[in-house]
Formats: C-alpha cells, structure tokens, sequence
C-alpha cells in the first residue's frame, strides 16, 4: 500500500481533557512535520443523539466524582489551530456506525489514536493507543477492580489492533513485561517537544498574578503519582539558603482517587513553614500557564509515574528552552536534552541539590525563538513518521500472534 494521504485524527475521549487534547496535537503535528502534503481530518464526536445521551447522564452524576478535566468547547479550537489553517474538522455521533460513515463520506486512509479498540472488520485502517501501566508500578493507587479493568483493556487493544503507538519506550518494555500474549505491532514514538510560535508573544502580562524575583514552577494535577510532598520538602530545605525564592504549581487541586491529598499538601506546606512562599494558581488557562513557565528559573517534575517522557510539563519547559529538573524514573531518562537535569525520585535532598545548582549557576541564555522552533520541527517529523510507519502497519494488518 502508497503512504496514506488523508488521515483522521480520533478526537474520541481526548477533547474534553487537557492532557488529552495535548497528545492529539503532538500526533497532529508530527503527522504535518513528516509530511505537509498530507490531508488531515480531526473527528471530534461532540454531536449526535448519543454524545447527547451521554453527556446528559454525565451532567446527572457530575459532583459524586470529579476528575480534573477541561470543557472541550474552551480548548478545542486552540489545540486545534496549531496544526494550520487547512486543518478540516468534523463533528460526528459517538458509536462505530457514525464513525465508520464518517470514514467513507470523507474516503480517509487511516485513523489515530484509538484509545479503545475499533470493531475488527472496521471500515478504515485504524492505530490504536495504550498510555502507561501506571497501575503496575504503583498499585497503591489503585482499587483492584481499577487495576484489572485497565489490564483488560490493555490486553483486548494489544491483542485486537494491528499497529499501537505509546509514548515512550518504556511503555514498549512494559508491554513486553506485563502483556506478553500481545500480537499488535508496537511503535514508540520518540521524545519530540515543540513549541508553538504564538507562546513566545506571551509575557508577564499574560502571567496574571505571580511572584516577584525569582521562582520554580510546577505544573501537574495535584495527584498523588506526581509527587508533590517530595517538592515542597526540597523547597523547604532550600529555603535554608535561598528564602527569597517563591514556588508556584498550576494544576488541578483534586485528586479524583483521593480527594483529601490536597488538603494534606497545605497542610504539610504549614508545617514546613514554607506557605507563605507557595503559590498555588490551580487549574489555568493554557496561555497564563505558558506565561508563568517562560518566567520561572526551572521546572520541576518529581512524578514517579508517567506515559511519556517528563509528561506535558516537560515537553512543553524543554520546547521553550526552559530548563527542567526531572525524577530519574526510566521513562524521564529517555529525554535527551542540554535544559534537563534528573535527581533521584522521592528523595527531597537529591532535590533540593538540584534547585540550587539550577539558581545559583549562571543563567544560561535560552536558544532564539527560530532555534527552538526549528529544533522541535525536527523532532515532530521524526515521531511524524513513527506514526505513518504505525499507519502503514495497521493497513497491511497482522497475522494472528505475530510480534513486533
């Protein structure tokens, strides 16, 4: 089969999650850096009976759980318009028959990522995707029914798609490990941070509210897996020679699986003495959390579990020149980078070393603004063509229990 020429990008269970709507675009554009002549369409399923349907009883549940999400409507279009001006967009039904006429009525090649799996016989060459075995590493988080319904679906996708993309290598080796009857061929993409041209007009103005001086930043949910008890007994400890220094963390402030670990945080914050320093912005808007980034020293991800090398926070710090201070988990060490710097994962000591060798070297100046944006062109290209190859792979199908 020719390389294919016009592909779908599944917007299903992506658009109404900011992590989500990130790894769509990071899939988009690497598709157009690899190949611009390519004709993408984004299928989002925000209309029909059934999306209706379902958002009706989400709207009737919403408040006995909330999750840290954002409404698709508010940050859609901008995820969206990163991938050009041409891009076309489609809003369709939820279900394999809306899906499937979509894929005829607009004659696609292929679509991507499925994050669950599409009927075998399905009307187009479909790549799945699995994000990270999360639940293996740190099955305390986890209910055991949770745990066992991930590996479910982890086994039904890599068993049903001919082709699945993950995010790191890492993931590649846990599939290995924990899902050994796998007969999907599995492509990891490559760590591919970029930036978009639109960020670099954001200054302090955009920021809002910030410290004065100098400040490290942290941007994750405040869940338990990310790791922010180890950050605020590093920056207590680096208080004792740099008071002057604030911290700030965007990020939504529940945990879904714990809703008293916040409160827990602050507390502990209280006891370190450091609250008075501790900037807690919350869940912002994408523009303001860019801004705070441009204007911190470091970021800092002390994660202990992620899908894809240093999570959104790193791709986005390291496409912008900003440096960033990671856990040395091994999917972090996949980040090959001159602004990275690892220390050990939940060692507060480790970390406070790391933030004050990033304060007191001398600042380095940060790559120009064509350099940075170049460098992540590359990048995209490179993870564009794992993708394409992962396409090229699912229209040729696999034989039952092959392996990649």
């Amino acid at each position: 089969m020719s390389a294919p020429r016009r592909v779908g990008l599944l917007g299903h269970t992506f658009v109404n999650w900011a992590g989500g709507l990130d790894f769509l675009r990071l899939v988009g554009t690497s598709l157009r850096a690899a190949d611009p002549s390519l004709e993408l369409h984004v299928l989002l399923p925000i209309d029909g009976p059934w999306f209706n349907a379902r958002e009706r009883l989400r709207h009737a549940v919403r408040g006995l759980v909330r999750r840290g999400t954002q409404p698709a409507s508010n940050t859609i279009e901008a995820a969206m318009a990163s991938l050009g001006t041409d891009i076309n967009v489609h809003r369709i039904d939820l279900g394999h028959r809306a899906l499937a006429r979509a894929c005829q009525e607009l004659r696609l090649d292929g679509l991507v990522p499925a994050l669950k799996p599409l009927p075998v016989n399905f009307a187009c060459p479909w790549v799945g995707y699995v994000y990270d075995f999360q639940h293996r590493h740190l099955p305390q988080l986890f209910r055991p029914r949770s745990a066992k319904r991930r590996d479910r679906e982890f086994r039904r996708m890599l068993t049903e798609a001919p082709a699945v993309i993950v995010n790191a290598r890492a993931v590649e080796d846990d599939i290995r490990r924990f899902v050994p009857e796998a007969t999907s061929r599995v492509f990891a993409l490559p760590f591919a941070p970029m930036p978009q041209p639109a960020w670099f007009d954001l200054g302090p103005a955009h920021a809002g509210d910030h410290p004065p001086g100098r400040y490290l930043i942290v941007c994750n949910q405040f869940w338990q897996h990310k790791d922010h008890g180890t950050v605020l007994r590093a920056f207590a400890q680096l208080a004792e020679t740099h008071p002057d220094v604030h911290l700030v963390c965007t990020g939504e402030t529940q945990d879904f699986r714990d809703p008293d670990h916040f409160p827990r945080l602050m507390s502990l914050a209280d006891e370190l003495g450091i609250r008075p320093r501790l900037q807690v912005a919350g869940l912002v808007p994408k523009p303001r959390q860019i801004a705070l980034l441009r204007g911190a020293t470091a970021l800092v991800q002390a994660t202990l579990s992620e899908g894809g090398p240093g999570g959104g926070a790193a791709y986005d710090a390291l496409s912008l020149g900003v440096p960033a201070l990671l856990s040395d988990i091994a999917v972090n060490r996949e980040i090959q980078d001159p602004s990275a710097g690892f220390f050990r994962a939940g060692d507060p000591g480790d970390l406070a070393r790391a933030m004050r060798n990033a304060l007191d070297e001398t600042p380095k100046p940060r790559p120009s603004q064509e350099t940075l944006i170049a460098r992540g062109q590359a990048r995209r290209a490179d993870s564009g063509r794992v993708i394409l190859a992962a396409l090229e792979a699912a229209a040729q199908g696999r034989a039952p229990g092959a392996r990649s």
